[in-house]
């Protein structure tokens, strides 16, 4: 049994160890008593209201020892209070922001959760705006983060799952889904690659990122990130399983199509013939950005006769007075802008302007001028720039960024033989692969119909039925997708016996 003597060793062990633990001492009716805390994670004014002063006027004076259980259920005014008993989780719950009251003989104790951590307010977003959407974005508090899910789904089945990952950081980390929507297959594979997460410290939604990879070596992200609480919810009500930290903005989406990185917010706001077009546009980005100078340069350098005569006239005069061969000449200013793009991310913002200008101005003009590149190049890769900021999500478009170098080296060792076999292996690798048990090429391989229409309309009104490929539990979104539901799961396993 702890006894007096044993508490008062234990907070001086406490003490020793850790300075930051303050220590104020009360007495109950003649007995001893202990309150713990650290200064910098408790509310001292909501302490001092709703325990240290209800607990000193109600069991100060009040006949017969105070016992723990009886201080929670009839004096403490917190909100978030409960008994415990194990002595060697006061320590943890100190260091997690609790504050901790020992009570003379009684072997179990009160913790008073009143935490306050600063953080900054709900702000705009920053990675990717929205026109016609909420605006709000995710901060680096978790329960502030959970509000601004929960404030937006009040189903009953929406549930949250707690971890605490790092040995020494002890983060938390919230696993969101709906229950009789996710698919529970996808939800154990998600939450058992959280429990193996074994490492000091996770300091971020980022580096659980990172262990939830199937290999240490993938190129393409099976997970999607979004600082959009809108966005995560509608991630959520198409069985999708959404992950938050502590101390993190961004939250992790799981599993994920490579499609995906092409729906915007704003797309389901909008008419859904824009829409349309919006998505062709960011595919065409997508194509741009990775296959524009590498055709430049297999029709520059091997398959000129495929050009109109006039035109390949004119592209050899533009290139006479340039000094390097047309690869070489693309990996230059491929490299340049690259590093300007870097800059602008690095340096602050006042001066990001003036480096903008010294790259489009000064570079560019006078690299031209200099006969160091032509000025279809330049003209090419700064399409190509821009093409790759028309993709909503923008950590998507990392991959892309490197596979465009790939493809500009294979291009430019085999022409258009490089360039068509590079093509084949990145897209080998992208139906090769899954996210979580969901093909990451879906809707496009495996095809299937009613997916595929979706991946260029969306709209719930014509989408009664949820995203196929990701075989949730409940799949239907109204009571009008019953009356259709056998039609389209019977037409759907007709296509996959064509296919198989």
């Amino acid at each position: 049994m702890l006894n007096k003597h044993r508490y008062e060793e234990l907070i001086d062990n406490l003490r020793a160890g850790n300075k930051a633990v303050a220590v104020r001492r009360l007495v109950l009716a003649g007995d001893g008593a202990w309150l713990l805390y650290i200064k910098q994670l408790v509310d001292g004014t909501s302490l001092s209201e709703f325990v240290i002063k209800p607990v000193m006027e109600y069991c100060g004076g009040t006949p017969g020892r105070p016992r723990a259980r009886k201080i929670v259920d009839s004096t403490i005014f917190a909100a978030d209070c409960s008994v415990e008993s194990d002595p060697f989780a006061i320590h943890d719950h100190i260091l997690k922001g609790m504050a901790v009251l020992l009570i003379g003989n009684d072997e179990e104790y009160v913790v008073v959760n009143l935490k306050k951590v600063e953080h900054r307010a709900v702000s705009p977003q920053d990675l990717a705006y929205s026109v016609r959407g909420p605006k709000d974005s995710f901060v680096e508090n978790l329960d502030v983060n959970l509000s601004l899910i929960r404030g937006r789904l009040k189903d009953p089945k929406l549930k949250i799952d707690m971890f605490e990952l790092g040995r020494r950081s002890k983060t938390g980390v919230a696993a969101i889904y709906i229950e009789d929507i996710a698919n529970p297959d996808t939800v154990n594979r998600i939450e058992a690659k959280l429990r193996a997460i074994d490492t000091d410290a996770i300091l971020g939604a980022g580096e659980i990122q990172n262990f939830l990879t199937s290999t240490k070596y993938e190129l393409f992200a099976r997970v999607r990130t979004s600082e959009n609480p809108a966005w995560v919810c509608e991630a959520l009500l198409e069985g999708k399983v959404a992950i938050l930290s502590d101390g993190g903005h961004i939250a992790i989406i799981a599993p994920c199509t490579f499609m995906e990185s092409f729906y915007a917010s704003d797309d389901k706001y909008e008419n859904k013939f824009f829409g349309f077009f919006s998505k062709l546009l960011r595919y065409l980005a997508v194509m741009v950005t990775l296959c524009s100078t590498a055709i430049y340069i297999a029709l520059v350098s091997f398959h000129t006769d495929a050009l109109p005569s006039s035109y390949a006239i004119l592209l050899s005069q533009l290139r006479k007075n340039v000094l390097f061969p047309a690869m070489l000449e693309v990996f230059i200013v491929e490299f340049i802008l690259e590093l300007v793009r870097e800059s602008l991310l690095r340096v602050p913002s006042k001066i990001g302007t003036a480096i903008g200008i010294v790259g489009a101005i000064i570079i560019g003009n006078a690299s031209v001028s200099a006969g160091i590149f032509d000025a279809l190049v330049l003209i090419l890769v700064c399409a190509s720039l821009l093409a790759s900021f028309a993709i909503p999500d923008y950590f998507s478009m990392y991959p892309i960024r490197i596979l465009k170098f790939f493809v500009i080296f294979m291009t430019g060792i085999m022409g258009f033989y490089g360039f068509v076999l590079a093509i084949s292996m990145i897209l080998t690798n992208l139906v090769s692969v899954d996210s979580f048990g969901v093909p990451y090429f879906a809707p496009f391989a495996p095809y299937n119909r009613y997916d595929f229409k979706r991946a260029f309309v969306f709209s719930r009104d014509t989408s009664a039925l949820r995203i196929q490929y990701m075989r949730d539990k409940d799949d239907t979104r109204s009571t009008y997708a019953h009356e259709h539901l056998g039609k389209v799961r019977k037409r759907n396993r007709d296509e996959n016996n064509e296919d198989g």
